[in-house]
């Protein structure tokens, strides 16, 4: 008989919470709620359904979940009990684009139980914040200041904090993450969503009590959605950059095809040491985009010293060590990667000031810049060249260690020697590179 792992235990509990308070909910919200006005209740329910099928994208991995305003527009007027019946009946009802593009995620093509944890765990979020929002003497239809902040505010602090732990703890439970670096991701990706929110949230309820407000709700989420297309379109163009670049990194590789698959094993293996580290996601999305164009220089560089099987003349060594530089005038111009730029120059100078162009040391140049060093120097440690194999992680650990603080930051030689020798840094792993940032 197959054992079940304590994360399937939790996913069924959470689940039979979050559909028991679900229907509760639904039963609270028919017996309480004040339905005299349906045009009220329609245009909340169509606006959450709308919002949350079309988020308002910031960056590839932010968003703000426009969602949220129909929904405490509905504990403010409704009550958080209709509040949950809304999120409870629609939300199999979201339709989103999937990671990358190529089609549409809904309830047809998602997995049962991650619509029915995802579901859940709004609901049960929703209810609990809804007891403390009526302890707080919250009034469904009073919106009089400053009475409704206190309720409305813990509303949303509480609805943040159960949603953010209760899928925080399956993750601890399987073991993906670490528990300070993850809680404070989990609450900087909130963060825009409710400051964004909670304003238009209280402006949308003061709207719907006024005469005809159901559809002055529809002329003021229009501004959003032309909004949330601008960006879509910003966003496009940057992946467009991004797609260009990566045709160059791949007639690079086909260029030097010693160095196939180079970029991206390099940025796999900076933006694992990285969160190992525990540096911040804004940081590790960097560090990835730069990992991915370090080398993009080396397209500049003629292919009889690329692919020189041999040891390079003086000359032909002072020619390839200017592909930092090229890569910097490559990239300079185009404003969403001039927060790498400093990686791609630097990714060859050495902590104790002996390296590339600049000869720069120490903390004179960011941590980002020596993880990604670390990690190039592993890979080169690693891979099969035309005039050495490749060596085993156990060795490239050993080199860092004996390395460190000459060629290598003392610290992250420490991080990725033990991430060597453990077996997390896999030369071989054919994982798929990230989402572009």
């Amino acid at each position: 008989m197959q054992k079940h792992q304590p994360s399937t235990w939790y996913i069924g509990l959470v689940i039979l919470l979050g559909m028991g308070s679900g229907i509760y909910s639904v039963c609270r919200s028919l017996q309480d709620a004040p339905w005299q006005d349906p045009y009220v209740l329609g245009a909340l329910v169509i606006l959450c359904v709308l919002c949350r099928c079309l988020p308002l994208y910031i960056r590839p991995d932010c968003t703000i979940d426009m969602s949220f305003i129909s929904i405490l527009a509905t504990v403010l007027l409704l009550g958080p009990e209709t509040a949950t019946a809304i999120v409870f009946l629609t939300k199999p009802l979201e339709i989103y684009p999937r990671e990358g593009g190529g089609g549409y995620c809904h309830i047809f093509n998602t997995a049962p139980v991650k619509t029915l944890f995802n579901t859940s765990n709004l609901n049960l979020s929703f209810t609990l914040s809804g007891f403390l929002y009526h302890a707080a003497n919250g009034v469904p239809g009073d919106l009089s200041l400053p009475g409704v902040l206190l309720p409305s505010l813990l509303f949303v602090f509480c609805s943040i904090v159960l949603n953010s732990f209760i899928l925080l703890f399956l993750f601890l439970l399987e073991g993906k993450v670490s528990f300070y670096p993850t809680i404070l991701q989990m609450f900087l990706g909130l963060l825009p969503s409710i400051l964004c929110s909670a304003p238009m949230a209280y402006f949308l309820a003061m709207l719907l009590q006024m005469p005809a407000g159901a559809w002055l709700a529809f002329l003021f989420m229009l501004p959003l959605l032309l909004a949330r297309y601008s960006f879509k379109l910003y966003l496009s163009s940057v992946q467009q950059q991004y797609s260009i670049l990566k045709a160059l990194t791949a007639a690079l590789d086909a260029k030097d095809t010693y160095t196939e698959g180079h970029s991206a094993r390099v940025s796999r293996f900076a933006v694992q040491i990285a969160g190992r580290m525990g540096l911040s996601s804004k940081a590790i999305r960097q560090l990835q985009t730069g990992a991915v164009f370090h080398d993009i220089g080396k397209i500049g560089i003629p292919d009889s010293i690329l692919q020189k099987p041999g040891k390079l003349t003086p000359e032909e060594r002072a020619v390839i060590q200017r592909h930092p530089v090229i890569g910097v005038d490559i990239l300079k111009n185009i404003d969403s990667y001039r927060e790498i730029l400093d990686m791609v120059r630097h990714h060859h100078e050495r902590y104790d000031g002996g390296g590339y162009p600049d000869g720069t040391r120490g903390e004179e140049l960011s941590l980002e810049v020596y993880i990604l060093a670390a990690a190039d120097a592993y890979d080169a440690i690693t891979s099969d060249r035309p005039y050495c194999s490749g060596r085993s992680p156990k060795v490239a650990a050993e080199i860092l260690r004996a390395e460190a603080g000459r060629q290598f930051h003392p610290e992250v030689a420490r991080v990725a020697a033990d991430m060597a020798e453990s077996g997390l840094l896999d030369p071989h792993s054919e994982e798929e590179e990230g989402p572009p940032c």
